[in-house]
């Protein structure tokens, strides 16, 4: 069979696209003589020959059977790989799921070392200023020694040692 009786052709047709199967069906309907037809069949730009055949064709009303059986095996088909389709579908659906699911946990890991180290550096912060503040307290009682010992005196501290000190008196 010529690959036009499988495949037709679109082509003009008062405007209106349409197939050379759908011209001869129209125009059979319609009553039109075989002259009629083929000539409509050979301005489109057929043969004479495949015209009366194709013609013979539509007159037997093979295009509504040829349509029935093409329109089966198709839908046929749709079925066959309809379940091939789903389960690829499904498949991908997963490994996208597995990808946003990997990426979100590194994300959280990441997210988790950074709050970590945020609190130890407010933590080692605020050690510093809690002994900062200890320091600070412990320097402004200067009468507190602390436990360390001083070899010299203030000349402040020496003053006021010999005004109350008694003078060496002399007998």
């Amino acid at each position: 069979m010529q690959s036009s009786l499988l495949f037709p052709r679109k082509m003009k047709l008062k405007g209106n696209e349409t197939s050379i199967i759908e011209i001869i069906e129209k125009m059979v309907k319609e009553g039109r003589p075989q002259k009629e037809i083929i000539a409509e069949l050979k301005a489109l730009g057929i043969k004479e020959e495949q015209a009366r055949k194709l013609l013979l064709l539509g007159e037997a009303d093979t295009f509504a059977l040829l349509k029935n059986e093409i329109r089966k095996i198709v839908k046929e088909d749709m079925q066959k790989e309809e379940e091939l389709f789903r389960k690829l579908i499904v498949e991908i659906v997963r490994e996208e799921e597995q990808k946003v699911e990997d990426s979100l946990s590194r994300q959280i890991k990441e997210l988790g070392l950074i709050i970590e180290r945020k609190m130890k550096e407010e933590e080692k912060d605020g050690k510093k200023k809690e002994k900062m503040k200890e320091l600070m307290k412990l320097l402004s009682k200067p009468e507190t020694t602390h436990g360390i010992k001083f070899d010299f005196e203030s000349e402040k501290l020496q003053k006021e040692k010999k005004k109350g000190a008694l003078k060496e008196v002399k007998l």
